[in-house]
């Protein structure tokens, strides 16, 4: 394929991304002060089938369209005061858990080498995501854990594998 055409499909599949986890992310169930969500996998297939550039720059795009106003983000919510407010850390965390997830997969295309990027990525997110929330709610660290990552670890791992899979049938098609 050549370089310009690589370039494109790249181009066209971090569109697609970006409108993926706008179309997606806002669906959530409320646990606390924390929603579920599936902004996360959102992020997980960005990196599952961009290159880490291209899947830093889908979630990007989709944290700008949040930003100016498209309620794109949990609840339908939108605006800088999101991303700005408790649970922003998690949402600025996305295009490096995208970055990371890609690079991994990039790495190799085995499972264990992807699953690995998988729980790399959500630590990051959820370092980076609770210390955010720590700063801004006050809250100690084992109050922290409890409400922003306990309850989500099996589920976010769940959508990095169920993000993998998508990526996985949709290269063999693409």
């Amino acid at each position: 394929m050549s370089t310009s055409r690589t370039r494109t499909r790249q181009m066209v599949l971090t569109a697609l991304a970006a409108a993926l986890a706008a179309v997606i992310s806002p669906w959530s169930i409320a646990i606390g002060p924390i929603s579920l969500t599936l902004g996360v996998f959102a992020a997980f297939f960005a990196g599952a089938i961009l290159s880490p550039g291209w899947a830093f720059a889908a979630q990007l795009v989709y944290l700008a369209i949040g930003c100016l106003g498209l309620p794109v983000f949990s609840g339908f919510l939108s605006g800088p005061q999101v991303l700005l407010g408790v649970t922003g850390g998690y949402l600025l965390a996305f295009p490096i858990m995208a970055f990371i997830l890609s690079w991994f997969c990039r790495l190799s295309p085995a499972w264990p080498v992807r699953l690995a990027g998988i729980a790399v990525s959500l630590v990051v997110c959820y370092a980076f995501g609770t210390a955010w929330f720590m700063y801004l709610s006050g809250n100690n660290l084992s109050t922290s854990l409890a409400w922003c990552v306990i309850p989500f670890i099996i589920p976010d791992f769940c959508k990095g594998i169920a993000a993998l899979l998508l990526a996985k049938t949709l290269e063999r098609r693409l």
